[in-house]
């Protein structure tokens, strides 16, 4: 598109200037690209914009008055911060207008949610979209280096998948992308809400902002349909203002989907018909976040026929309750839970298949919600049998400051190890592992699929699962 076209209203003494593409990201510009500056402070705005140029940006819009210069082809745009939606849109031609667009949002669960609506939407028909912020290294499937793209790599992606012919895409969508409009300007047909519990209190004031941000997101969209889990006040809030979406609940069996346990083998329970869980799905956070895609496809097809959904070939993502089975009779598990409830759901679902010992290893993450820290302290405390403390992204702050504030919320300090080095820890949890009677467990908490840990300014390569591979 030409500058002319894009805004009009700017474009005097702009020569007739054909733009590429656009970024807010100064290192991602290439020739011909457009780069809209947005930095707070004004030595920094002055340095992307010389990268930018270096790189080969033809225009740079600004949102500082004081650094407009059009000879050098800066435009001063007002409320610039604000048009970022509508700019994308009319660049990119309203992309999400032309495709089927999901939206996950919640605590826990957005990338299992959406990888297995995924692979639902693609057991019938693969023409589907997926955004992730996991290299899966699959067809269908753009990776993201964050959870939420900003607006104008989003709408590029969208461009991209129209292009490929695809019908639907999906993509998480997380409280800073709400809170920081990624999202403006998205036409949403389906939403879900997966969980919502204690997370991201370093950027958000408060549960309750935190909640409302969530919130604003099922309120601010229209949606054709949505799923939500109403296993929290915030769920159920949600779910009384849009009573035309599907609820689903752990707890509460008059929802319209749950999970219904016949003597121990389990059933999506729901309008359209029950499905069985296969047996090596027993944990409840995996059960729900299955049965919430499935709503999902469901509210979403024109015509279901369950026969044609296989729960055996639904597979689970890397470093999300992954299972590497040591022996005949001991296991461990990798999960990325980083949360007090997703480390209780991930340690109650253990001690309630495994009739052995439980070993948890986790840490905290550095500049983050130091809140939480006890709080994990008091689960792993109250439902394992021994605990190993150790690193888990601890930037700029002492591991062992944020170890201090985890066993605050520690009662029995016997049965807690500190480890810093994760690798030593995992190490030593191996070893304590194969000293325990059969049936023991040891569960990797908090790094998941990560491949680095960011120590003191530094990034280590680390990725539980090949620590493991390599002492086994």
């Amino acid at each position: 598109m030409n500058f002319n076209e894009l805004l009009p209203d700017y474009s005097e003494n702009i020569n007739d200037l054909q733009l590429n593409s656009i970024s807010i990201n100064s290192q991602e510009i290439t020739n011909g690209d457009l780069y809209i500056s947005l930095a707070k402070n004004i030595t920094n705005q002055k340095k992307y914009n010389q990268d930018a140029f270096k790189r080969g940006a033809s225009l740079i819009l600004t949102n500082k008055k004081s650094l407009e210069d059009r000879d050098k082809k800066i435009i001063f745009v007002e409320n610039l911060d604000k048009n970022l939606g509508s700019l994308s849109n009319k660049f990119y031609k309203n992309p999400s207008k032309k495709i089927k667009i999901y939206g996950i949002t919640g605590t826990n669960g957005k990338s299992s949610v959406s990888y297995y609506l995924f692979q639902f939407l693609n057991q019938i028909e693969q023409t589907n979209g997926l955004i992730s912020n996991l290299n899966l290294n699959k067809s269908g499937i753009y990776f993201s280096n964050l959870t939420t793209p900003d607006i104008f790599t989003l709408n590029k992606i969208l461009s991209s998948f129209i292009s490929d012919k695809k019908k639907a895409a999906i993509f998480e969508v997380s409280s800073h992308g709400i809170k920081q409009k990624r999202i403006s300007g998205i036409e949403f047909d389906y939403g879900c809400l997966t969980s919502f519990s204690r997370d991201h209190l370093d950027y958000h004031s408060s549960m309750r902002e935190y909640g409302k941000v969530k919130e604003s997101f099922f309120l601010d969209n229209k949606f054709k349909g949505g799923v939500i889990n109403i296993d929290s006040k915030i769920g159920q809030k949600i779910f009384s203002r849009k009573k035309d979406f599907i609820s689903i609940s752990r707890k509460n069996k008059k929802s319209d989907i749950y999970i219904e346990d016949k003597k121990g083998q389990f059933f999506i329970h729901s309008p359209w018909g029950n499905l069985q869980f296969p047996e090596r799905i027993f944990a409840d956070h995996m059960m729900m976040n299955i049965a919430s895609a499935f709503g999902l496809y469901c509210i979403s097809s024109k015509k279901i026929d369950l026969k044609r959904l296989n729960l055996n070939n639904i597979f689970d993502l890397p470093g999300r309750f992954q299972k590497i089975q040591l022996n005949s009779n001991k296991c461990l598990y990798i999960d990325y839970a980083h949360t007090p409830a997703a480390l209780e759901n991930i340690l109650l679902s253990l001690k309630k298949k495994y009739k052995g010992n439980l070993i948890c290893l986790f840490g905290c993450g550095g500049e983050r919600d130091q809140g939480k820290r006890p709080l994990m302290g008091e689960v792993a405390d109250s439902l394992a049998d021994k605990i190993i403390l150790t690193n888990d992204n601890p930037r700029l702050e002492n591991p062992k400051k944020i170890i201090e504030n985890i066993l605050e919320g520690i009662k029995d300090l016997n049965k807690a190890e500190i480890i810093i080095d994760r690798t030593k820890a995992i190490k030593s949890g191996l070893r304590l592992l194969s000293e325990e009677k059969e049936g023991s467990v040891l569960l990797l908490a908090g790094k998941g699929h990560e491949s680095n840990q960011e120590i003191k300014r530094k990034t280590i390569q680390s990725n539980d699962y090949e620590i493991v591979r390599g002492f086994i």
